[in-house]
């Protein structure tokens, strides 16, 4: 089964849009076998010329293997057909036109095929290029018709082939509008399929977003909790979280107005995004108050504070109120293996309550082992909003 799935890797590519450009090729790859299986056989009883066989199959079998190859290498895509869709078209389009030609008494096959071309275009290309290859259809059959009526009367039959043209110049222009019409429904529900999938991720994003801060809200927050939490159970990879509550806020909105509280809230966010890693997660865990998830932290690294402290640096430096710069307490702690989220939640509260019983802009670390004893960092000068 492996063996399977790494032959198949390798013909259509891991890529699921080159694979899935691939699969028409295939399908194409299938009818110039069937054709050329046909002209051999057709060669191998005397009915065609051996040697315009052979020369029009070689044709055919470069291009399909050089079609084949832009496709699967993507650089199709550098050229500006993905999926080399038109240029195929047109490539099978003169190679029947050839096989008309040379058929002799099986050229009526040839029919059948050309509109089968029409089918096809209707499944990869977009309406306007259905349309050119329908017109192109009946341009390059009439040219060859009124060629081969020119020059091989003795072979080609002027009235019948005057009679096949004018079937398949009028047959085929329903044909393409049919494709035309196919291909623009089809085209129609690939933008409405792209607009619906634009709008799930918008309203997933919505449901995971603060409004106001552009934070992850609280809901998504323990879901990635979760998430981490699972982490650390298969790896071993330890994660903190701090407890940020902005000092004074309630001051802020009764002295400046709710306007400014919430610029408040906004420049929080933004300053300690810019400052904090790629990995860590902050979120609004409600009103002035915000949890940062650290994951593959301990308490005896020193990078915790340093965050904390960048982003104390970071608002300190926002004109956000004309009076006071913005600060916060913050209360840090790990989560051990085995624990449950809930303890882990409840020692980052009381870290920060005790963050703030000591004089609030500071950040308080409880540990699992020193739970009674909380371990404090140098309180930071910033002044806090208003006066203690």
């Amino acid at each position: 089964m492996s063996k399977l799935s790494t032959l198949t890797d390798l013909l259509l590519s891991q890529d699921p849009k080159i694979r899935s450009r691939l699969v028409f090729s295939w399908i194409a790859i299938y009818g110039y076998a069937a054709g050329s299986i046909v002209m051999l056989l057709a060669a191998h009883l005397g009915m065609v010329h051996a040697m315009h066989a052979y020369g029009l199959i070689g044709f055919v079998w470069v291009g399909v293997i050089t079609f084949y190859a832009l496709v699967r290498s993507g650089w199709s895509s550098r050229l500006g057909y993905p999926g080399m869709d038109f240029p195929q078209c047109i490539f099978a389009l003169t190679a029947m036109m050839a096989a008309y030609v040379i058929a002799g008494p099986i050229r009526e096959g040839v029919i059948p095929m050309i509109a089968l071309l029409l089918i096809f275009g209707v499944f990869t290309l977009p309406p306007r290029q259905v349309l050119i290859v329908g017109a192109l259809t009946i341009v390059c059959l009439g040219a060859v018709v009124g060629g081969m009526v020119m020059f091989m009367p003795g072979e080609y039959d002027g009235r019948a082939a005057l009679l096949k043209f004018t079937s398949c110049a009028l047959i085929m222009p329903a044909i393409s509008a049919v494709a035309y019409y196919v291909a623009r429904i089809r085209r129609r529900m690939a933008q409405q399929k792209q607009e619906l999938r634009q709008a799930l991720a918008m309203l997933q994003e919505v449901a995971i977003r603060d409004d106001m801060t552009g934070l992850v809200n609280r809901r998504h927050m323990m879901q990635l909790l979760d998430l981490q939490l699972e982490r650390q159970a298969r790896t071993g990879e330890g994660f903190c979280v701090a407890l940020i509550d902005l000092d004074h806020f309630k001051h802020v909105n009764d002295h400046y107005g709710h306007h400014v509280g919430d610029a408040v809230l906004k420049d929080f966010a933004l300053a300690a995004v810019s400052v904090l890693r790629q990995t860590d997660v902050l979120a609004r865990w409600g009103g002035e108050e915000f949890l940062l998830m650290m994951p593959n932290h301990s308490t005896h690294d020193d990078l915790i504070m340093q965050a904390l402290d960048r982003i104390r640096l970071q608002l300190a430096a926002l004109p956000t109120l004309p009076d006071n710069p913005v600060t916060f307490s913050a209360g840090v702690t790990c989560h051990p293996a085995g624990e449950s989220l809930r303890e882990t939640l409840e020692r980052a509260d009381r870290a920060l309550y005790q963050a703030k019983a000591n004089g609030r802009a500071r950040t308080e670390v409880i540990t699992q082992e020193s739970d009674l004893e909380p371990q404090a960092s140098p309180k930071h000068t910033s002044p806090s909003v208003v006066p203690q």
